[in-house]
Protein backbone atom coordinates (compact mmCIF):
# COMPACT_ATOMS: atom_id res chain seq x y z
CA UNK A 1 0.00 0.00 0.00
CA UNK A 2 1.46 3.15 -0.77
CA UNK A 3 1.31 6.19 0.60
CA UNK A 4 -1.04 7.81 -1.80
CA UNK A 5 -3.92 4.81 -1.28
CA UNK A 6 -3.09 5.07 2.54
CA UNK A 7 -3.81 8.20 2.41
CA UNK A 8 -7.63 8.27 1.01
CA UNK A 9 -8.51 5.20 2.84
CA UNK A 10 -7.75 6.90 6.03
CA UNK A 11 -9.81 9.75 5.58
CA UNK A 12 -12.43 8.20 3.88
CA UNK A 13 -12.94 6.10 7.09
CA UNK A 14 -12.12 9.13 9.48
CA UNK A 15 -14.86 11.11 7.69
CA UNK A 16 -17.39 8.50 7.93
CA UNK A 17 -16.70 8.02 11.80
CA UNK A 18 -17.48 11.82 12.37
CA UNK A 19 -14.13 13.33 11.57
CA UNK A 20 -14.36 16.93 10.51
CA UNK A 21 -10.28 17.80 9.41
CA UNK A 22 -7.41 14.93 9.40
CA UNK A 23 -3.29 15.57 8.40
CA UNK A 24 -0.98 13.30 7.26
CA UNK A 25 2.80 14.22 7.83
CA UNK A 26 4.94 11.24 6.67
CA UNK A 27 8.30 10.45 6.47
CA UNK A 28 10.34 7.86 4.85
CA UNK A 29 13.91 7.51 4.26
CA UNK A 30 16.87 4.90 2.72
CA UNK A 31 20.21 4.56 2.41
CA UNK A 32 22.97 2.15 1.48
CA UNK A 33 26.66 2.78 2.00
CA UNK A 34 29.49 0.32 1.42
CA UNK A 35 32.37 1.21 4.33
CA UNK A 36 35.93 -0.47 3.19
CA UNK A 37 39.00 -1.70 5.23
CA UNK A 38 42.30 -2.43 4.09
CA UNK A 39 41.01 -3.10 0.13
CA UNK A 40 37.81 -5.42 1.41
CA UNK A 41 34.07 -4.48 2.00
CA UNK A 42 34.35 -3.66 5.98
CA UNK A 43 30.48 -2.92 5.99
CA UNK A 44 27.36 -2.87 3.16
CA UNK A 45 24.13 -1.25 5.01
CA UNK A 46 21.19 -0.45 3.87
CA UNK A 47 18.76 1.51 6.20
CA UNK A 48 14.97 2.06 5.68
CA UNK A 49 12.91 3.97 8.31
CA UNK A 50 10.59 6.62 8.74
CA UNK A 51 6.69 6.57 9.47
CA UNK A 52 3.61 8.55 9.50
CA UNK A 53 1.91 10.50 12.11
CA UNK A 54 -2.07 11.71 11.90
CA UNK A 55 -3.92 14.40 13.48
CA UNK A 56 -7.77 14.78 13.05
CA UNK A 57 -10.83 17.03 15.11
CA UNK A 58 -13.58 14.96 16.29
CA UNK A 59 -16.02 15.86 18.90
CA UNK A 60 -14.18 19.92 18.29
CA UNK A 61 -11.19 18.40 19.52
CA UNK A 62 -8.16 17.54 18.11
CA UNK A 63 -6.80 13.64 18.42
CA UNK A 64 -2.90 12.58 17.78
CA UNK A 65 -2.01 9.20 16.46
CA UNK A 66 1.09 7.81 14.80
CA UNK A 67 2.93 4.59 13.25
CA UNK A 68 5.71 3.09 11.14
CA UNK A 69 3.62 0.89 9.04
CA UNK A 70 1.33 1.60 6.33
CA UNK A 71 -0.76 -1.50 5.99
CA UNK A 72 -4.62 -1.49 6.26
CA UNK A 73 -5.42 -2.90 9.45
CA UNK A 74 -3.32 0.30 10.70
CA UNK A 75 -6.02 2.79 9.81
CA UNK A 76 -8.51 1.54 12.42
CA UNK A 77 -5.66 1.76 14.53
CA UNK A 78 -4.99 5.58 13.79
CA UNK A 79 -8.13 6.78 13.96
CA UNK A 80 -9.47 4.72 17.32
CA UNK A 81 -6.22 6.30 19.08
CA UNK A 82 -6.47 9.89 18.21
CA UNK A 83 -10.29 9.44 19.12
CA UNK A 84 -9.44 8.16 21.99
CA UNK A 85 -6.28 11.04 23.24
CA UNK A 86 -8.62 14.11 21.47
CA UNK A 87 -10.54 13.42 25.29
CA UNK A 88 -7.62 13.74 27.40
CA UNK A 89 -5.75 16.23 26.23
CA UNK A 90 -6.03 19.24 26.84
CA UNK A 91 -3.93 21.88 24.71
CA UNK A 92 -3.34 25.82 25.60
CA UNK A 93 -3.79 26.93 22.07
CA UNK A 94 -5.93 24.53 19.98
CA UNK A 95 -4.05 23.13 17.15
CA UNK A 96 -5.30 24.02 13.54
CA UNK A 97 -4.71 22.66 10.11
CA UNK A 98 -3.51 24.78 7.23
CA UNK A 99 -4.63 25.39 3.91
CA UNK A 100 -1.40 25.50 2.75
CA UNK A 101 0.36 28.32 0.92
CA UNK A 102 -1.03 30.28 -2.19
CA UNK A 103 1.64 29.02 -4.31
CA UNK A 104 5.04 27.02 -4.05
CA UNK A 105 8.26 27.29 -5.10
CA UNK A 106 9.22 24.58 -8.23
CA UNK A 107 10.65 21.12 -7.00
CA UNK A 108 14.25 20.15 -7.74
CA UNK A 109 14.11 17.55 -10.08
CA UNK A 110 14.68 14.51 -8.54
CA UNK A 111 17.43 11.64 -9.70
CA UNK A 112 15.89 8.59 -9.27
CA UNK A 113 19.48 7.20 -11.39
CA UNK A 114 21.71 8.17 -8.25
CA UNK A 115 19.17 6.15 -5.56
CA UNK A 116 19.36 3.13 -8.17
CA UNK A 117 22.88 3.38 -7.89
CA UNK A 118 25.14 -0.31 -8.49
CA UNK A 119 26.38 -1.34 -5.72
CA UNK A 120 29.57 -2.20 -7.45
CA UNK A 121 30.07 1.65 -8.75
CA UNK A 122 29.86 2.67 -4.50
CA UNK A 123 32.56 -0.15 -3.79
CA UNK A 124 35.04 0.99 -6.43
CA UNK A 125 34.34 4.66 -5.23
CA UNK A 126 35.19 3.69 -1.52
CA UNK A 127 38.10 1.26 -2.80
CA UNK A 128 40.00 4.18 -4.79
CA UNK A 129 39.64 6.80 -2.00
CA UNK A 130 40.87 4.24 0.39
CA UNK A 131 44.05 3.20 -2.16
CA UNK A 132 44.77 7.36 -2.96
CA UNK A 133 44.56 8.07 0.57
CA UNK A 134 47.50 5.25 1.20
CA UNK A 135 49.78 6.09 -1.55
CA UNK A 136 49.24 10.34 -1.01
CA UNK A 137 51.84 10.00 1.79
CA UNK A 138 53.92 7.88 3.48
CA UNK A 139 53.15 8.89 6.85
CA UNK A 140 49.24 8.09 6.34
CA UNK A 141 49.14 4.67 7.97
CA UNK A 142 45.58 3.66 7.87
CA UNK A 143 41.96 4.86 6.94
CA UNK A 144 40.03 4.53 9.87
CA UNK A 145 36.60 5.15 8.24
CA UNK A 146 36.65 4.98 4.36
CA UNK A 147 32.53 5.39 2.82
CA UNK A 148 30.07 6.11 0.15
CA UNK A 149 26.91 6.55 0.65
CA UNK A 150 23.61 7.00 -1.27
CA UNK A 151 20.10 8.16 0.67
CA UNK A 152 16.79 9.24 -0.22
CA UNK A 153 14.28 11.06 2.09
CA UNK A 154 10.55 11.45 1.07
CA UNK A 155 8.11 13.92 3.18
CA UNK A 156 4.31 14.37 2.48
CA UNK A 157 2.03 16.61 4.09
CA UNK A 158 -1.68 16.31 3.31
CA UNK A 159 -5.29 17.41 4.71
CA UNK A 160 -9.08 17.69 4.40
CA UNK A 161 -8.54 21.30 4.07
CA UNK A 162 -6.30 21.09 0.68
CA UNK A 163 -2.56 20.67 1.53
CA UNK A 164 -1.00 18.56 -0.71
CA UNK A 165 2.80 19.52 -0.38
CA UNK A 166 5.21 16.47 -1.54
CA UNK A 167 8.83 16.15 -2.13
CA UNK A 168 11.67 13.42 -2.51
CA UNK A 169 15.60 14.53 -2.71
CA UNK A 170 18.70 12.23 -2.47
CA UNK A 171 21.95 12.69 -2.27
CA UNK A 172 25.46 10.82 -2.43
CA UNK A 173 28.21 11.04 0.30
CA UNK A 174 31.92 9.85 0.04
CA UNK A 175 33.67 10.20 3.53
CA UNK A 176 37.23 9.63 4.18
CA UNK A 177 38.86 9.83 7.81
CA UNK A 178 42.83 9.04 8.01
CA UNK A 179 45.48 8.20 10.62
CA UNK A 180 49.19 9.26 10.36
CA UNK A 181 51.90 8.79 12.46
CA UNK A 182 55.50 10.65 12.56
CA UNK A 183 58.53 10.33 15.37
CA UNK A 184 55.61 8.25 18.15
CA UNK A 185 53.10 11.16 17.31
CA UNK A 186 49.92 9.93 15.95
CA UNK A 187 46.77 12.82 14.56
CA UNK A 188 44.17 11.94 12.36
CA UNK A 189 41.65 13.78 9.61
CA UNK A 190 39.18 13.67 7.25
CA UNK A 191 37.37 15.11 4.71
CA UNK A 192 34.08 14.68 2.89
CA UNK A 193 32.49 16.08 -0.19
CA UNK A 194 28.91 15.44 -2.10
CA UNK A 195 26.38 15.53 -4.98
CA UNK A 196 23.11 15.64 -5.50
CA UNK A 197 23.16 13.98 -9.04
CA UNK A 198 25.66 11.02 -9.38
CA UNK A 199 28.66 9.33 -7.52
CA UNK A 200 30.67 10.01 -10.47
CA UNK A 201 30.51 13.68 -9.52
CA UNK A 202 32.35 13.60 -6.87
CA UNK A 203 35.87 13.81 -7.22
CA UNK A 204 36.85 10.93 -5.16
CA UNK A 205 40.74 11.45 -5.23
CA UNK A 206 40.33 14.78 -4.12
CA UNK A 207 38.55 14.08 -0.90
CA UNK A 208 41.27 11.75 -0.45
CA UNK A 209 44.19 13.86 -0.78
CA UNK A 210 42.46 16.78 1.21
CA UNK A 211 41.35 13.81 4.00
CA UNK A 212 45.32 13.20 3.84
CA UNK A 213 46.28 16.81 3.79
CA UNK A 214 44.42 17.43 6.87
CA UNK A 215 46.13 14.82 8.83
CA UNK A 216 49.80 15.29 8.12
CA UNK A 217 49.26 19.20 8.51
CA UNK A 218 48.80 18.15 12.31
CA UNK A 219 52.24 16.41 12.73
CA UNK A 220 54.39 18.46 14.76
CA UNK A 221 51.18 20.27 16.97
CA UNK A 222 52.25 21.75 20.14
CA UNK A 223 50.47 24.24 23.02
CA UNK A 224 51.15 28.01 22.71
CA UNK A 225 51.14 30.40 25.73
CA UNK A 226 48.12 31.53 27.14
CA UNK A 227 46.90 34.99 25.85
CA UNK A 228 44.61 36.90 24.02
CA UNK A 229 45.27 36.75 20.07
CA UNK A 230 44.11 37.59 16.79
CA UNK A 231 42.10 34.29 16.11
CA UNK A 232 40.81 33.19 12.18
CA UNK A 233 38.33 30.60 12.73
CA UNK A 234 38.60 28.72 9.06
CA UNK A 235 35.08 28.04 7.56
CA UNK A 236 34.57 24.28 9.23
CA UNK A 237 34.96 25.99 12.96
CA UNK A 238 33.57 28.69 12.21
CA UNK A 239 30.22 26.90 10.88
CA UNK A 240 30.69 24.68 14.03
CA UNK A 241 30.27 27.68 16.73
CA UNK A 242 27.33 28.90 14.67
CA UNK A 243 25.74 25.75 14.29
CA UNK A 244 26.19 25.80 18.20
CA UNK A 245 23.86 29.01 18.68
CA UNK A 246 21.68 28.93 15.88
CA UNK A 247 18.68 28.35 18.48
CA UNK A 248 19.06 32.14 20.02
CA UNK A 249 17.33 33.19 16.55
CA UNK A 250 14.22 31.01 17.32
CA UNK A 251 11.14 33.35 18.18
CA UNK A 252 10.58 30.14 20.59
CA UNK A 253 13.87 30.66 22.75
CA UNK A 254 12.71 34.36 22.40
CA UNK A 255 9.48 33.91 23.67
CA UNK A 256 10.31 31.97 26.26
CA UNK A 257 13.71 34.39 27.73
CA UNK A 258 15.98 31.77 26.50
CA UNK A 259 17.90 34.45 24.31
CA UNK A 260 19.44 37.83 24.44
CA UNK A 261 18.45 38.53 21.22
CA UNK A 262 15.12 39.54 22.96
CA UNK A 263 13.70 42.86 21.79
CA UNK A 264 16.57 43.72 19.83
CA UNK A 265 14.94 43.66 16.57
CA UNK A 266 15.82 46.37 13.97
CA UNK A 267 18.91 46.58 16.06
CA UNK A 268 22.71 46.04 15.72
CA UNK A 269 23.95 42.97 16.85
CA UNK A 270 26.37 42.23 15.14
CA UNK A 271 29.09 43.83 13.48
CA UNK A 272 28.43 45.44 9.68
CA UNK A 273 30.59 42.57 7.88
CA UNK A 274 27.87 40.17 9.53
CA UNK A 275 24.69 38.99 7.29
CA UNK A 276 23.01 35.60 8.42
CA UNK A 277 20.92 34.01 5.50
CA UNK A 278 18.23 31.23 5.57
CA UNK A 279 17.79 30.19 1.85
CA UNK A 280 15.84 26.71 1.58
CA UNK A 281 15.33 27.87 -2.56
CA UNK A 282 19.15 27.89 -3.16
CA UNK A 283 19.88 25.34 -5.66
CA UNK A 284 22.30 22.27 -5.22
CA UNK A 285 22.83 22.47 -1.74
CA UNK A 286 22.05 19.28 0.77
CA UNK A 287 19.38 21.08 2.39
CA UNK A 288 16.94 22.85 0.08
CA UNK A 289 13.27 22.81 0.59
CA UNK A 290 10.28 24.48 -0.99
CA UNK A 291 8.34 23.62 2.45
CA UNK A 292 8.63 23.59 6.27
CA UNK A 293 6.70 21.20 8.30
CA UNK A 294 3.52 22.79 8.86
CA UNK A 295 3.35 23.16 4.93
CA UNK A 296 4.29 26.12 4.09
CA UNK A 297 6.12 27.63 1.15
CA UNK A 298 9.41 28.19 2.04
CA UNK A 299 11.22 31.58 1.04
CA UNK A 300 14.45 33.32 1.66
CA UNK A 301 15.06 35.44 4.77
CA UNK A 302 17.75 37.71 6.19
CA UNK A 303 18.13 37.34 9.73
CA UNK A 304 20.62 39.55 10.39
CA UNK A 305 21.73 41.98 7.27
CA UNK A 306 24.38 43.93 7.68
CA UNK A 307 24.83 43.97 11.30
CA UNK A 308 21.29 44.37 11.97
CA UNK A 309 18.81 41.63 13.91
CA UNK A 310 15.82 41.66 11.33
CA UNK A 311 13.87 38.44 12.24
CA UNK A 312 13.37 35.82 14.02
CA UNK A 313 12.86 32.39 12.81
CA UNK A 314 9.22 31.66 13.12
CA UNK A 315 6.54 28.95 12.37
CA UNK A 316 3.01 29.80 12.07
CA UNK A 317 1.91 29.36 15.91
CA UNK A 318 5.11 31.54 16.81
CA UNK A 319 4.17 34.29 14.21
CA UNK A 320 0.52 34.89 15.57
CA UNK A 321 1.59 35.26 18.60
CA UNK A 322 4.32 38.27 17.74
CA UNK A 323 1.79 39.08 15.20
CA UNK A 324 4.08 38.74 12.02
CA UNK A 325 4.02 36.64 9.08
CA UNK A 326 5.44 33.22 9.70
CA UNK A 327 8.95 32.70 8.17
CA UNK A 328 7.98 29.20 7.16
CA UNK A 329 11.06 27.85 9.56
CA UNK A 330 8.59 24.98 10.95
CA UNK A 331 10.45 22.02 11.64
CA UNK A 332 10.03 18.63 13.16
CA UNK A 333 12.63 16.20 14.73
CA UNK A 334 10.83 13.05 13.39
CA UNK A 335 7.43 12.21 11.46
CA UNK A 336 5.75 11.81 14.87
CA UNK A 337 7.86 14.56 16.76
CA UNK A 338 5.84 18.11 17.90
CA UNK A 339 6.25 20.98 15.44
CA UNK A 340 9.27 23.43 16.68
CA UNK A 341 11.55 26.17 14.87
CA UNK A 342 14.44 25.87 13.29
CA UNK A 343 16.22 26.84 10.20
CA UNK A 344 16.98 25.09 6.86
CA UNK A 345 20.13 26.48 5.08
CA UNK A 346 21.37 28.65 7.50
CA UNK A 347 24.82 30.48 6.38
CA UNK A 348 26.62 33.85 6.95
CA UNK A 349 27.36 35.45 3.74
CA UNK A 350 30.65 35.42 2.31
CA UNK A 351 32.51 38.63 2.05
CA UNK A 352 35.64 39.12 -0.04
CA UNK A 353 38.81 38.09 1.37
CA UNK A 354 40.45 34.85 0.54
CA UNK A 355 41.55 32.67 3.41
CA UNK A 356 45.66 33.70 2.43
CA UNK A 357 44.73 37.15 2.36
CA UNK A 358 43.55 37.18 6.38
CA UNK A 359 46.38 34.76 7.23
CA UNK A 360 48.99 37.07 5.82
CA UNK A 361 47.37 39.99 7.35
CA UNK A 362 47.97 38.87 10.82
CA UNK A 363 51.64 39.36 12.24
CA UNK A 364 51.11 36.89 15.25
CA UNK A 365 47.78 34.55 16.16
CA UNK A 366 45.94 31.42 15.66
CA UNK A 367 43.80 29.69 13.17
CA UNK A 368 41.26 27.47 14.66
CA UNK A 369 40.03 24.74 12.51
CA UNK A 370 38.53 22.56 14.75
CA UNK A 371 36.30 22.51 18.28
CA UNK A 372 35.71 20.36 20.56
CA UNK A 373 33.31 19.67 23.46
CA UNK A 374 30.60 21.85 21.61
CA UNK A 375 27.58 20.05 23.79
CA UNK A 376 29.52 20.45 27.07
CA UNK A 377 30.99 23.90 26.45
CA UNK A 378 28.27 26.05 25.15
CA UNK A 379 25.53 28.04 26.80
CA UNK A 380 23.34 29.15 24.88
CA UNK A 381 21.65 31.52 27.12
CA UNK A 382 24.32 33.80 28.25
CA UNK A 383 26.47 33.03 24.73
CA UNK A 384 29.45 31.99 26.68
CA UNK A 385 31.68 28.91 25.84
CA UNK A 386 35.22 27.36 26.65
CA UNK A 387 36.02 24.91 23.88
CA UNK A 388 38.98 22.37 23.25
CA UNK A 389 39.82 23.18 19.84
CA UNK A 390 42.68 22.76 17.35
CA UNK A 391 44.72 24.82 15.15
CA UNK A 392 47.74 26.40 13.40
CA UNK A 393 50.07 29.30 14.91
CA UNK A 394 50.41 32.41 12.34
CA UNK A 395 53.67 34.25 12.43
CA UNK A 396 54.58 37.27 10.20
CA UNK A 397 51.53 35.91 8.18
CA UNK A 398 52.84 32.47 7.56
CA UNK A 399 51.84 29.08 8.83
CA UNK A 400 54.01 28.02 11.21
CA UNK A 401 53.17 24.88 13.16
CA UNK A 402 50.19 22.81 14.24
CA UNK A 403 48.60 24.02 17.79
CA UNK A 404 47.41 21.65 19.61
CA UNK A 405 46.12 21.52 23.50
CA UNK A 406 44.41 24.83 24.10
CA UNK A 407 41.14 26.25 24.99
CA UNK A 408 39.23 29.31 23.43
CA UNK A 409 36.83 30.94 25.23
CA UNK A 410 34.72 34.03 24.74
CA UNK A 411 31.29 34.97 24.09
CA UNK A 412 28.93 34.25 20.99
CA UNK A 413 27.59 37.58 21.25
CA UNK A 414 30.75 39.14 21.09
CA UNK A 415 32.18 37.16 18.86
CA UNK A 416 29.44 38.68 16.22
CA UNK A 417 29.95 42.36 17.51
CA UNK A 418 33.69 41.67 17.11
CA UNK A 419 34.25 39.96 13.68
CA UNK A 420 36.15 41.98 11.67
CA UNK A 421 36.87 40.41 8.19
CA UNK A 422 34.93 37.72 6.51
CA UNK A 423 36.33 35.19 4.27
CA UNK A 424 34.86 33.70 0.81
CA UNK A 425 35.25 30.41 1.17
CA UNK A 426 31.72 29.49 1.83
CA UNK A 427 31.47 25.19 1.22
CA UNK A 428 27.64 24.16 1.42
CA UNK A 429 28.04 20.71 2.56
CA UNK A 430 25.25 20.62 5.46
CA UNK A 431 22.45 22.61 6.86
CA UNK A 432 24.72 25.30 8.73
CA UNK A 433 27.74 26.47 6.70
CA UNK A 434 29.96 29.89 7.13
CA UNK A 435 32.99 31.13 5.18
CA UNK A 436 36.26 31.45 7.56
CA UNK A 437 36.21 34.95 9.40
CA UNK A 438 38.52 37.05 11.48
CA UNK A 439 38.90 38.41 15.29
CA UNK A 440 40.98 40.81 16.42
CA UNK A 441 41.35 39.33 19.89
CA UNK A 442 40.20 36.18 21.77
CA UNK A 443 41.33 34.31 24.78
CA UNK A 444 43.26 31.05 24.47
CA UNK A 445 44.56 28.95 27.33
CA UNK A 446 47.90 26.85 26.39
CA UNK A 447 50.57 26.40 28.93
Amino acid sequence: MNIQQFQEALFTKGREIGYTDMEIYYVNGRSTSVKVLKGEIDQYTIVENGGLSFRGVINGKMGYASTEKLKPDVIDFLLEEARSNADILENEEQDELFEGSESYPEQPVYIAELVDTAPEILIEAAMEMERTALAADPRVVMARHCSVSIRENEVLIANTKGLHCHHRKSQATAYIYVIATQHGETVTGGWHDYSLRSVEEIDIEDVARKAVQEAVSRLGASTIQSDNYPVIFRRDAAAQLLAAYTTVFSAESVDKGFSRMAGKLGQLVASRHVTLIDDPLMKNVPAGSTFDAEGSATRRNEIIKDGELRTYFHNRKTARKAGVQSTANASKGSYNGKIGVSYHNLYLAPGSSTLEEMIGKTDRGLMIVELQGLHAGTNTASGNFSLACLGYWIEQGQVVRAVNQITVSGNFFDVLQQIEEVGNDLRFTGSCTSPSFKLASLSISGS
